[in-house]
C-alpha cells in the first residue's frame, strides 16, 4: 500500500522509551474494493442455499496504520488493520526488532506469525483456490493454532527463515487490554507451532516445513486428553514467468467446538501454476485435495466407520493490473464440499480493487 502520510510522532516514541522521547513515524494506506460474487450449490440444505444468489454486489474498505520507533532494546513498531464491511472488525499487532537476536510480538488477528503463514504457498493470481469457497483454513491445518493473543518470534540465520507462534489459550479468541477471553463453553487448549522457509538453495527455489501441536483440555464430552498435531511442507520453482508450486499437509485427530475428538484426520495436496503473461496480466490454475481419512480413528467420534471422503476444489484465476487498480476473476468448483458425498458448489468472483 503506498503511503498517505508520514508525521513525527513524539508521544508514540515517548510511551515507547520513558526515559528518552524521540519522534517516530506513523504511515497510512488502505483499499477499496467491490465485487460480484455468483455462486450455484447442490446436495443438502446448507450448500442447495448457495443457488439463492439475491444481490451479488458488495464492497468493503480497508485501511492500515503502522507505526515505528527507537528503544534502548530495538526499533518497536505497531500494524492496525480495520474493515469495514457493514460491520467493524479490526486487528493488529505490536513488535520488536532487536537485530540479530530476531524480532519478538504479540498479535490479534494478523496472522504474520508461525505455521498459518505457510498454510497455502502454491502460486495464484488472486487467491488461494479455497478462498470465499466452505473450505476453511482449519481445514488445511487444525494444529496451526489461532490468530488472536498469540505471541510471535521471527529470525534469519544460515539462509532460513525462522517463524515461531505461541498460543497460551487456543480458542479462547481476543482480549482487549486488562481483560481475559475465557468461554466456558468453548474447546480450549494451548498451541505452539513453526515454520522454516529457505530460498536461498538454488536460484528460484523456495521451500519450507512446519509443524504446530495443540494440547487441549478437553471438557465432559470427552473422557481422554487429546493432541491435534498438523505437519506441512512446501516448494516453488519459478523460472522465467512462469511459477509452479506444490505442497503437503497432514493433520491428526481434529477437535470440534465442543472439546469432542472427531476422529478424524486430514491429508490436504495442493499444486498450481502462475504465469505472468505481462507486467499487467497474470493468470493461474490450482487444485486442492483435502482427504478426510474419517475411518482412521473408526472406534470413536462422530465419524466413526465413515469411509474416506476426498474434496476436491479447482480453480482458474486472473488478474489485470491498472495502476493503483487490479481487476480480478476467480471461477472455482468444488466436489464433496466439507468432506460430505454429492456436496458441491461452484463459485465465480469478480473484484475491482483500488489501493492507495
Amino acid at each position: 500500500m503506498k503511503k498517505l502520510t508520514k508525521i513525527g510522532a513524539s508521544a508514540l516514541a515517548g510511551s515507547l522509551v520513558a526515559t528518552a522521547a524521540s519522534a517516530g513515524s506513523l504511515s497510512v494506506g488502505g483499499t477499496w474494493e467491490v465485487t460480484g460474487e455468483y455462486t450455484q450449490g447442490s446436495g443438502d440444505a446448507t450448500y442447495a442455499a448457495l443457488s439463492n444468489n439475491g444481490n451479488p454486489f458488495g464492497s468493503k474498505g480497508n485501511l492500515s496504520f503502522s507505526g515505528s520507533g527507537e528503544t534502548d532494546f530495538g526499533t518497536a513498531s505497531f500494524y492496525l488493520f480495520t474493515k469495514d464491511q457493514q460491520s467493524g472488525t479490526s486487528s493488529h499487532s505490536v513488535s520488536l526488532d532487536m537485530g540479530d537476536m530476531g524480532t519478538v510480538a504479540f498479535d490479534q488477528g494478523t496472522g504474520g506469525y508461525g505455521l498459518g503463514t505457510i498454510d497455502d504457498k502454491v502460486p495464484s493470481a488472486y487467491e488461494e483456490v479455497w478462498n470465499g469457497t466452505t473450505a476453511t483454513n482449519t481445514d488445511i491445518m487444525d494444529g496451526s493454532a489461532g490468530s488472536g493473543g498469540v505471541f510471535g518470534y521471527k529470525n534469519s540465520f544460515m539462509g532460513m527463515d525462522l517463524n515461531l507462534e505461541y498460543d497460551p489459550a487456543v480458542g479462547g479468541g481476543d482480549a482487549g487490554d486488562g481483560g481475559n477471553s475465557f468461554t466456558d463453553a468453548n474447546y480450549d487448549g494451548s498451541n505452539i507451532n513453526f515454520a522454516v522457509t529457505n530460498a536461498s538453495l538454488v536460484d528460484g527455489l523456495t521451500v519450507g516445513v512446519g509443524y504446530g501441536e495443540t494440547s487441549w483440555d478437553l471438557e465432559s464430552t470427552s473422557t481422554a486428553p487429546s493432541e491435534t498435531t498438523t505437519t506441512a511442507a512446501f516448494a516453488t520453482y519459478a523460472f522465467g514467468p512462469v511459477t509452479v508450486g506444490y505442497q503437503q499437509n497432514y493433520t491428526s485427530n481434529s477437535v470440534n467446538a465442543t472439546n469432542a475428538s472427531s476422529g478424524n484426520a486430514n491429508e490436504v495436496e495442493i499444486y498450481g501454476i502462475a504465469f505472468n503473461v505481462n507486467d499487467n496480466l497474470s493468470v493461474s490454475y490450482e487444485n486442492y485435495e483435502n482427504t478426510y481419512l474419517k475411518s482412521a480413528s473408526a472406534a470413536t467420534g462422530a465419524t466413526a466407520g465413515q469411509a474416506d471422503v476426498t474434496q476436491d476444489a479447482d480453480g482458474i484465476q486472473i488478474a489485470y493490473t491498472m495502476g493503483g487498480a487490479t481487476l480480478r476473476v476467480s471461477d472455482v468448483s468444488v466436489d464433496n464440499s466439507g468432506g460430505t458425498l454429492n456436496n458441491s458448489e461452484d463459485r465465480t468472483e469478480v473484484s475491482l480493487l483500488m489501493a492507495f
